[in-house]
C-alpha cells in the first residue's frame, strides 16, 4: 500500500475555467464572448484582450468596458476499484464573480488599451468525498485484512482547492493605413493557488465494531505470541524435538489443541507438508517470527493510514508578450490575428509547518509555464443587420516547462463560428459556437487530478444600445464535455479504471462606454 500523502498532489486543472481556451489559459474574458463565443476581430474595447490592432477602429476619444461572469461547474469520476466504498464520485467548481476591465483612449491613428482578467483560474473546486486517488489506496485495506475478519473501511476526506492567474496587460495599436493596423503589448501576471484539505480517522470495520487497521494485525501479532508463549510448556517438559502428531500420540495435547496450532501455521502461509515434519521448538519459532513480521507491519501500516493535512499556497508571476495585426482587405470584411509569447513561471509553495500532505514541501518550487498562443478571427457583413463571425486559436503546449507533465500533451486547437443580428437600431442578438478540436492531452496526460476534455460550447444573448455610446451585453453559454476513459489507472497496489465527466454554464452581464 503506497503512501497516501501523494493524494494532494493537486494541479491548476482543477479550478481552471478554461471551457473556452487551452489547458490553463482562461478566453472567456467578455460578456460579449459569451454571447457569440468568437471576438478575435472585435473592434469594441474588448478588442484589447481579443483584437489589440482592432482599438484604432474605435471612435476617438476614452471608451471602457466592465463585465462579470457567474460559472458554475460540476465533475463527476467513476472508477471501478473492487473495494471502492461508492463508484463515483463528484465535485463542483463556482466562481460567483469572474470579473473582465478594458479601457482604451484613441486619437487619430494612435491607441492605447489596459485590460485586468483572470487569465487562468478565477475560482475555487470542492471535492468533499475526495477522489478515486484519495481514497482507493485505503479501499486495499478491506480485501488485505478480509482473511483477518475486516469487511469494510472508514475515513474522513475533506479537500478544496482555490486558483487565480490574474492579469494585467497593456497595448499600444496604430493604424498603418486604412487597411493595415499593427499593435504590441504585454500582459503581466501573478498566480495565486490554495490548497486546504485532509485524510484522517482510516478505520477498518470488523464484527466488533471499527477498529484502527494496525490494530488488526497487533492482535494476530499477539495471538502468535501467545502461541509461541503456550507452547514453552511442551519444550520445558522434553517434547522440543517432537512433531504435533509425535506429542499428540503420547498425551501431551489432544486434537483440538494440535487442529488450533496448525492453523496458526496455516495462517501464516505454512504448506501442510511443512507443518507436518516441523518439531515443537520450530513451531515456536515460526510463531514468534511471524509475531515480530506481524507487529512490523502494524508499524508500517500506521504510518500509510495516519492522518494527514495539507494547508499551503502556491505563488508565481509571469510576463507574456502581445503583438497583433488587424486587416480589412475590403470594406465588410475583416481579419485579426493576435499572437501571445509563452510566460515563463515557477510557483513556490508556502506550506504550514506540519500541513505539507507529504508532497507541498515549504519552498520547493515547480514549472508553471503559461502557453504560448495563435488567435485568428474574421467578421464578415452579410448585410447591414448580419454580421457573421469565426475564430480560431492554437495553443503550443508542447514548448512549457511542467515538471515533465510537458510530455505528455501535443499542441492544442480549437474553431468556432457566430453572428450578430440587429432586430433594430438598439437590440442585437447573437449566438456562437466553438469546439475543441484537440485538447492538446495524449492519454498519459489524464488522472483524476489533472484531466482535459474536448468541447463543445454554445453561446447565445445579446446587445442593448442604451443610447449612441452606452450598451449593455449579456449573454448565457453551455458546454458539452465528450466523456474521458482512462484504462490501467495505477493506484501504487491496485489497478483500475475511470470516467471522467464535466458539465459547465456560464452567465454574463456587461456594461460599455464607446466615444
Amino acid at each position: 500500500m503506497r503512501k497516501t500523502g501523494t493524494i494532494f498532489v493537486v494541479v491548476l486543472l482543477l479550478v481552471s475555467f478554461a471551457f473556452a481556451g487551452g489547458i490553463v489559459t482562461n478566453t472567456n474574458q467578455s460578456a460579449d464572448f459569451i454571447r457569440m463565443m468568437n471576438r478575435n476581430a472585435s473592434t469594441d474595447v474588448d478588442a484589447v484582450y481579443f483584437n489589440p490592432a482592432g482599438l484604432t477602429h474605435l471612435n476617438d476619444g476614452l471608451s471602457f468596458y466592465l463585465s462579470s461572469q457567474t460559472i458554475y461547474q460540476t465533475r463527476t469520476i467513476t472508477s471501478d476499484v473492487e473495494y471502492l466504498n461508492s463508484d463515483t464520485f463528484e465535485g463542483t467548481t463556482f466562481a460567483p464573480v469572474f470579473p473582465n476591465f478594458y479601457v482604451a483612449y484613441k486619437k487619430g491613428d494612435l491607441a492605447i488599451g489596459a485590460g485586468l482578467v483572470p487569465i487562468g483560474g478565477g475560482g475555487s473546486a470542492v471535492y468533499e468525498d475526495g477522489l478515486p486517488s484519495f481514497e482507493a489506496p485505503v479501499s486495499v485495506l478491506k480485501g488485505m485484512l478480509a482473511p483477518l475478519g475486516v469487511t469494510g473501511y472508514s475515513l474522513d476526506i475533506d479537500f478544496e482547492g482555490s486558483s487565480l492567474y490574474l492579469g494585467g496587460q497593456a497595448v499600444v495599436s496604430y493604424k498603418i493605413n486604412d487597411m493595415i493596423s499593427v499593435a504590441g503589448g504585454a500582459r503581466y501576471f501573478m498566480a495565486n493557488n490554495t490548497y486546504k484539505g485532509h485524510l484522517k480517522d482510516i478505520m477498518v470495520s470488523t464484527a466488533g465494531g471499527d477498529v484502527i487497521p494496525g490494530d488488526i494485525l497487533r492482535g494476530v501479532s499477539a495471538s502468535l505470541t501467545q502461541g509461541a508463549n503456550n507452547l514453552q510448556g511442551l519444550i520445558d517438559g522434553g517434547a522440543s524435538g517432537y512433531t504435533l502428531a509425535q506429542v499428540e500420540g503420547a498425551g501431551f495435547i489432544d486434537a483440538t489443541t494440535r487442529a488450533q496450532v496448525e492453523g496458526g501455521l496455516l495462517n501464516l502461509g505454512l504448506p501442510q507438508a511443512q507443518i507436518d515434519a516441523m518439531t515443537i521448538a520450530q513451531i515456536q519459532g515460526a510463531y514468534a517470527s511471524g509475531a515480530a513480521g506481524y507487529a512490523a507491519q502494524a508499524g508500517e501500516l500506521d504510518a500509510t493510514t495516519a492522518d494527514l493535512e495539507v494547508d499551503t499556497e502556491q505563488t508565481g508571476s509571469g510576463f507574456a508578450p502581445i503583438v497583433g495585426l488587424y486587416i480589412t482587405p475590403m470594406e465588410g470584411f475583416s481579419i485579426g490575428l493576435r499572437y501571445e509569447g509563452k510566460a515563463a513561471m515557477t510557483l513556490t509553495n508556502e506550506t504550514v509547518e506540519g500541513k505539507d500532505g507529504g508532497i507541498f514541501i515549504d519552498g520547493a518550487e515547480s514549472g508553471a509555464d503559461m502557453p504560448a498562443m495563435l488567435g485568428a478571427g474574421v467578421a464578415f457583413t452579410v448585410t447591414p443587420s448580419l454580421r457573421l463571425v469565426a475564430d480560431m486559436n492554437y495553443y503550443f503546449n508542447t514548448a512549457v516547462d511542467w515538471d515533465g507533465k510537458e510530455d505528455y500533451l501535443k499542441d492544442g486547437m480549437e474553431a468556432g463560428v457566430g453572428f450578430d443580428f440587429a432586430l433594430s437600431e438598439s437590440l442585437q442578438l447573437s449566438a456562437g459556437y466553438l469546439r475543441t478540436l484537440n485538447s492538446g492531452a495524449l492519454p498519459r496526460y489524464h488522472s483524476d487530478l489533472s484531466h482535459t476534455f474536448t468541447t463543445n460550447s454554445i453561446g447565445v444573448g445579446g446587445r442593448y444600445n442604451i443610447n449612441s455610446n452606452l450598451y449593455i451585453s449579456f449573454g448565457a453559454t453551455n458546454t458539452f464535455y465528450d466523456d474521458i476513459y482512462n484504462t490501467g489507472v495505477d493506484y501504487g497496489s491496485i489497478i483500475g479504471n475511470e470516467t471522467y465527466g464535466k458539465t459547465s454554464v456560464d452567465f454574463a452581464i456587461g456594461i460599455g462606454y464607446n466615444r
